[in-house]
């Protein structure tokens, strides 16, 4: 949990990766454990300067499925059931989220938490896929095909829907960046279900389809800044 010391003296501490989705599920993590002065750099090193863009940003954004995208509206999600059984031997819940937080960061990001857009195309059966934006985006441009829609900031609460998720099928969030997918992986396997983000969101699967459209966040050659680095 959170201390005292040097993390008091800094406004902000900021995680970086090469296109941000490591560094903003590192980031979520420390959250849950009180360090909210944790943020994570924008799109990554590959904002920061080009010479870091090779494999990630640049070479990413992609139109692979986008004849596949359908606008049907979203099933019925599940009927409320059960939570994840936790097993931590930890009895103290600030123990329990100390326990599962280690035991999350030491699984990682790549490859226990991701998936990429083809495994999701080729097998989309395999997966209970949630549709992590607005209703309206669900709809137009469109999802993928047997996903659901959850909506931001609301459908993913204990009040709300987060028990309708199955405990027995792998989850995949699907976000525009795969930013806000890999902050919500990591919740969710805090809490011990299955989940993985889907690199990149949309970005790496329909990036003419949201590219300056109102509301998406896009991956654009102005993102990189091209400030000087360190060696």
């Amino acid at each position: 949990m959170k201390t005292s010391g040097d993390y008091d003296k800094y406004e902000k501490i900021v995680l970086a990766c090469y296109s941000g989705q490591t560094a903003i599920f590192g980031g979520a993590i420390l959250r849950m454990l009180g360090y909210d002065k944790v943020v994570s750099l924008g799109f990554g090193m590959a904002s920061w300067n080009k010479d870091f863009g090779a494999g990630s940003w640049p070479d990413k954004i992609s139109n692979s499925y986008a004849t596949q995208i359908v606008k049907t509206p979203s099933p019925a999600k599940n009927a409320l059931g059960n939570m994840p059984v936790l097993n931590t031997g930890k009895k103290e819940g600030k123990d329990i989220l100390e326990a599962r937080a280690a035991a999350v960061i030491a699984e990682g990001f790549s490859p226990a938490a991701t998936i990429t857009a083809q495994q999701v195309f080729d097998n989309p059966s395999n997966y209970y896929i949630v549709a992590y934006w607005p209703e309206s985006h669900y709809l137009d441009p469109g999802h993928i095909p047997t996903s659901i829609n959850y909506i931001p900031k609301n459908d993913l609460k204990f009040a709300t829907f987060l028990k309708t998720l199955p405990t027995n099928k792998t989850i995949v969030v699907y976000c525009y960046t795969g930013n806000g997918s890999a902050a919500i992986s990591a919740y969710l396997r805090m809490l011990g279900y299955d989940a993985k983000s889907l690199l990149y969101g949309a970005n790496g699967f329909i990036y003419d389809l949201i590219n300056g459209k109102t509301g998406f966040t896009t991956w654009k050659e102005s993102s990189c800044m091209n400030y000087e680095y360190e060696k």
